[in-house]
C-alpha cells in the first residue's frame, strides 16, 4: 500500500498524536518558562537584599504577570486546539480530493500517453547534449564550432536552432506565423511572408529560373535572412563537400523561422499543425528533414528521433517528407526499441504500417533486440520475421547482398526469394524495399542478427502458406504509391534510388527548395509577370562567330564557366556569411536567456 493511502486511513489517529504531543510540548515549556523566571526573580533577592518591599512589591506584580500570561496562552491553546482540529478535517478532505485526483490523472495520463507518442522532450533536441553525452564537455572544447554554440547569449525557447556567437544578433526576417483554427483537439498554424520578403522572393524564384549560382548568392548576400536562399545554397556547398557551410546555412535557416513562432506554436505537444498544401510553410518542413539528417550524420541518434517527431507532428496525416520511412531507422539506430514497438501498435492499425517493409522488418529486429535484453520472448521476434519474409521476399537477398553475407544454394536460388518475388513485386514496391535495404543493412549486418535471419528464412521455406495471397496483395497494392514516397526518394540521397523513379519524375524539374509540389498547393500571394531574360549566347551574330571555331558547342562552354566559377563563388559566399556581424546593441530584436528546466 502506498504512503498516501496509508496517510489517509491513519491520519487521523496520527495527526491526533501530533496534537496530544504537541500540546504536552507546550505545557512543558509553559513550565519551563515559568521555572526559570522565579529563579531568575529568587537570584535578584538574594542580590539585592537591601530592598525587601520594592522586591515584594515587583514579585507580586511578576506574579499576576505570570497569571495573565497563563490566561492568554490557555486561551490561544483552546484557539489553537480548534483551529488544529478544522485543519485536521481539512487535510483529510484533501488527501481525500488528492486520491481521487491523482486517480483520475494517473487515468488521464495513461490515456494521454496511448495519444502522446509524438510529445517530445526539448532538452533532447539539442545535439550538443547528446556529444556531451557521448564524449564528454573536455573532449568537445577542441571544436571551434562547439565552442562558438555554447559562448555566445542564449535564446530562450530556441529549441530546434541553435546559434552561434558569431552570428550576432540578426535583423527582421519579414516571416510571420497566424493561428488558423482548432480542429480536433489540434491547431493549425501558416507562416506569412510581409510585403519586403515577398519581393526578396520574387527574385529568388527569378534566380533560380536562370539556372545560375550566381543570382542565387547575389539574393543571399543583400539578404541574408532569406529562407530558401540558404536552403538551395546548403545543397550546392554538400555537393561540393563542404558540409560544415551545408549544416551552417540550415540550422541559420531554422534560426530565422524559429525566431517568428506563434507564440502559442509549441514544438513538443505534437498538437501544432502546418499543412504542407501552403507554400510558406514548406520551407520549415524541409529545413527540419535536412537538419535531422545532418544530425545523424554526426551520430546524435536520440536527437535525430527527437526531430523525426518533431517533423512528423507537423502533418502526421499526409507526412509529406515521408517521416515515417525513417523514424524506425532512427529509433533502432538509438536504441529505443520499446518507442518502435509501441508506436507500431499504436499506429498500425490506422496507418497500415504492415504494408510498409521498412516497418515490418524493423518491428521484427526490434523484438528481437528486446528478447536479446530478456524483456520479451523467442517467438515474438520469429513470428515477425517470418511474416515480414513472407510479405516482402525481395528483401532478403537484397540485405545479404549488402550486408556480403554468403547462403547456400537453397536460399539463393529458391523462387520464392528469386524468381516469383521479383515478378511480384510493382516498381513501387521495390523503390520501398531499396530505401530499407540502402538505409538499414548496417543494423542487420551484425553476426547474431544475420544467424537469426537465416535460420528465420529456412523456416519459412520449410512451410510456405499464404503465398499466394501475399503475391496477389503485393501486385494490387503497390501499383501507384503517393507522391511523398517519391518526394522522400528524391531527398534521402541514397545510392540508386533515381533509376527506380518513374520517367515523368526523373525527367522533370527538381527545385531544392520545393521538391515535387502538391497538386493541392495554395499561395498567398501572385508572383508578377516578368519578361524572360536572354539566354547567353542568343544573340544569333555571336553565335555565327563562335561557331567558326573548331569543336564549337555552346552548351558545354557555358557548363565549362560555370564549373570555372563555382569554386570562387563559394569562396566568396563563405568569407560573406563568415563576415556577417551584425551590433549587438541595435534596433533588432531583444535578447533571451535560454532555460534548461
Amino acid at each position: 500500500m502506498s504512503s498516501r493511502a496509508l496517510r489517509k486511513l491513519q491520519g487521523r489517529e496520527v495527526l491526533m498524536k501530533i496534537e496530544s504531543s504537541e500540546s504536552e510540548s507546550e505545557e512543558k515549556d509553559e513550565q519551563n518558562n515559568f521555572n526559570k523566571f522565579s529563579l531568575l526573580v529568587g537570584s535578584d533577592e538574594n542580590v539585592e537584599a537591601d530592598e525587601p518591599k520594592s522586591e515584594n512589591i515587583e514579585n507580586g506584580e511578576n506574579v499576576t504577570k505570570n497569571k495573565r500570561v497563563r490566561k492568554k496562552k490557555k486561551k490561544k491553546k483552546n484557539k489553537s486546539s480548534n483551529q488544529e482540529n478544522e485543519d485536521i478535517d481539512e487535510i483529510l478532505n484533501k488527501f481525500k480530493n488528492e486520491t481521487s485526483l491523482t486517480t483520475s490523472v494517473a487515468d488521464s495520463s495513461d490515456a494521454r500517453s496511448q495519444k502522446s507518442v509524438l510529445i517530445v522532450e526539448h532538452r533532447l533536441l539539442n545535439p550538443d547534449n547528446e556529444l556531451r553525452r557521448i564524449f564528454g564537455t573536455r573532449a568537445l572544447m577542441g571544436d571551434g564550432a562547439y565552442r562558438r554554440r555554447n559562448q555566445g547569449v542564449a535564446h530562450r525557447g530556441m529549441w530546434l536552432s541553435h546559434p552561434q556567437s558569431s552570428w550576432g544578433r540578426m535583423s527582421n526576417v519579414g516571416v510571420g506565423m497566424k493561428q488558423l483554427e482548432t480542429k480536433d483537439g489540434c491547431t493549425y498554424y501558416k507562416f506569412e511572408h510581409n510585403k519586403e520578403y515577398q519581393e526578396v522572393q520574387f527574385k529568388f524564384l527569378d534566380a533560380v529560373e536562370s539556372s545560375d549560382h550566381r543570382n542565387i548568392a547575389t539574393v543571399l548576400e543583400k539578404h541574408n535572412n532569406h529562407v530558401d536562399s540558404m536552403i538551395t545554397f546548403s545543397d550546392v556547398y554538400k555537393i561540393h563537400d563542404d558540409v560544415k557551410m551545408a549544416r551552417e546555412l540550415i540550422e541559420r535557416s531554422l534560426f530565422c523561422l524559429e525566431r517568428s513562432f506563434h507564440s502559442c506554436f509549441n514544438i513538443t505537444t505534437s498538437n501544432c499543425r502546418l499543412e504542407y498544401k501552403y507554400q510558406e510553410n514548406r520551407s520549415l518542413f524541409l529545413a527540419l528533414y535536412k537538419h535531422m539528417n545532418f544530425v545523424a550524420q554526426r551520430g546524435c541518434n536520440r536527437t535525430a528521433l527527437e526531430l523525426s517527431k518533431v517533423l512528423l507532428s507537423f502533418d502526421p496525416i499526409e507526412d509529406p517528407l515521408g517521416v515515417i520511412f525513417v523514424i524506425d531507422n532512427l529509433s533502432l539506430r538509438a536504441g529505443q526499441y520499446e518507442f518502435l514497438v509501441r508506436f507500431a501498435q499504436e499506429w498500425g492499425a490506422d496507418r497500415n504500417l504492415s504494408l510498409l517493409p521498412n516497418w515490418s522488418y524493423s518491428s521484427a529486429l526490434a523484438h528481437y533486440e528486446l528478447y536479446r535484453l530478456g524483456k520479451c520472448g523467442k517467438s515474438e521476434p520469429d513470428e515477425s520475421l517470418r511474416r515480414a519474409l513472407i510479405d516482402f521476399p525481395t528483401v532478403l537477398l537484397s540485405m545479404l547482398e549488402k550486408c556480403s553475407v554468403q547462403v547456400d544454394d537453397k536460399i539463393l536460388k529458391h523462387p520464392f526469394f528469386h524468381s516469383q518475388a521479383i515478378e511480384s513485386t510493382p516498381q513501387g514496391l521495390a523503390l520501398l524495399c531499396h530505401m530499407f535495404v540502402e538505409r538499414n543493412y548496417l543494423l542487420w549486418k551484425v553476426p547474431e542478427v544475420i544467424t537469426w535471419l537465416l535460420e528465420n528464412a529456412r523456416g519459412v521455406l520449410g512451410g510456405l502458406g499464404e503465398v499466394a495471397e501475399a503475391a496477389a496483395r503485393r501486385k494490387s497494392l503497390y501499383q501507384k504509391p503517393p507522391l511523398n514516397v517519391y518526394r522522400h526518394a528524391m531527398i534521402c540521397e541514397l545510392s540508386g534510388v533515381s533509376s527506380l523513379l518513374p520517367l515523368e519524375i526523373r525527367m522533370g524539374t527538381m527545385l531544392s527548395h520545393d521538391p515535387l509540389p502538391p497538386p493541392t498547393t495554395v499561395t498567398s500571394y501572385t508572383r508578377p509577370t516578368r519578361p524572360t531574360p536572354t539566354t547567353r549566347g542568343s544573340n544569333p551574330v555571336s553565335l555565327f562567330f563562335n561557331s567558326l571555331l573548331p569543336g564549337f558547342n555552346p552548351d558545354e562552354e557555358h557548363e565549362g564557366e560555370v564549373r570555372g566559377n563555382i569554386q570562387t563563388l563559394m569562396n566568396a559566399m563563405r568569407e560573406m556569411l563568415n563576415g556577417i556581424q551584425q551590433p549587438l546593441d541595435g534596433s533588432g530584436e531583444e535578447e533571451f536567456a535560454e532555460d534548461w528546466d
